[in-house]
């Protein structure tokens, strides 16, 4: 038996009384605070639309810009390999392409150009990698003279071009035979987007439901000398609430994870604001 003076005091008790409290509330905290988060992120996806999460094939619209700002601009890698802003984007289309076909084989491809004031559809929908990276090889850089870019005449390219799938109510749970999604490379830090939102077309695809835009925002280091926060919030009228949009500057490392973020399915990824892409385990 203890003797007395080996009895904790009152004080001792309460001491460690107080200490019991503060950790059991502490963990009631963090409980409260791990379901505030998940009922938010449970509330925000239910505010997405009722589609069938399935990996249907995916028609991908590859929209390069192929204009050049700075010719000393150069992405470097860890071995000193040095690419210009072209070259990288042509490296990084390269695993895009490869990537998505080893996914979904029916996953197909088309390419359009945003050239200095003009577009070109370079390649129609095809399932063949072989034959758009061709394509792509074959790409040259040209200078840009224009302070602005209308992207109305990509919308009119789409128009002649691209059949999207209609979106029924009554048949919400049924797969489309495919999605459409365009991915934009953008790569001008000088030439500002114009977004038409008056344009009837672009108020079309913004209510189509198996209709994606995804954009890629490339620019130059220094934003100071170059107009990249304006073409990035202009770009960021593409988006309709559920497209992924990413900027980097001349970062190799960067761009390649960009890249590799935007191999998702489009019916199948959560809204950008809710992605998570650490391997953290939590406890």
């Amino acid at each position: 038996m203890d003797s007395p003076e080996e009895l904790p005091s009152s004080s001792v008790l309460h001491h460690e009384q107080v200490s019991k409290g503060k950790e059991d509330r502490i963990v009631i905290e963090k409980m409260s605070e791990d379901f505030k988060t998940l009922q938010d992120e449970v509330i925000t996806n239910f505010q997405k639309p009722n589609v069938p999460n399935v990996n249907v094939p995916e028609r991908v619209i590859i929209c390069v810009d192929v204009c050049l700002d700075n010719n000393s601009s150069l992405y470097r890698l860890g071995d000193g390999t040095t690419f210009t802003p072209i070259n990288m984007f042509k490296r990084i289309l390269d695993f895009f392409l490869h990537s998505k076909t080893a996914i979904n084989k029916k996953t197909e491809f088309a390419l359009l150009l945003l050239k200095d004031t003009q577009i070109c559809w370079a390649q129609d929908f095809t399932n063949n990698v072989k034959d758009i990276i061709n394509v792509i090889d074959f790409i040259n850089t040209e200078e840009s003279t224009s302070d602005s870019f209308d992207f109305n005449k990509v919308f009119e390219v789409l128009k002649e071009n691209v059949e999207i799938p209609e979106y029924k109510q009554s048949d919400c749970m049924l797969p489309p035979q495919y999605v459409v999604r365009m991915i934009v490379l953008y790569g001008r830090s000088i030439t500002v987007p114009i977004i038409p939102q008056d344009d009837p077309y672009f108020n079309f695809l913004r209510k189509q439901l198996y209709f994606y835009v995804d954009i890629l925002f490339a620019h130059e280091d220094d934003c100071t000398l170059y107009k990249c926060e304006e073409i990035y919030d202009a770009l960021q009228d593409l988006d309709n609430g559920y497209s992924y949009v990413f900027e980097v500057s001349r970062n190799a490392t960067k761009i390649h994870d960009c890249i590799a973020k935007l191999l998702a399915h489009p019916l199948q990824r959560v809204l950008q604001k809710n992605t998570d892409y650490t391997f953290a385990i939590r406890t």
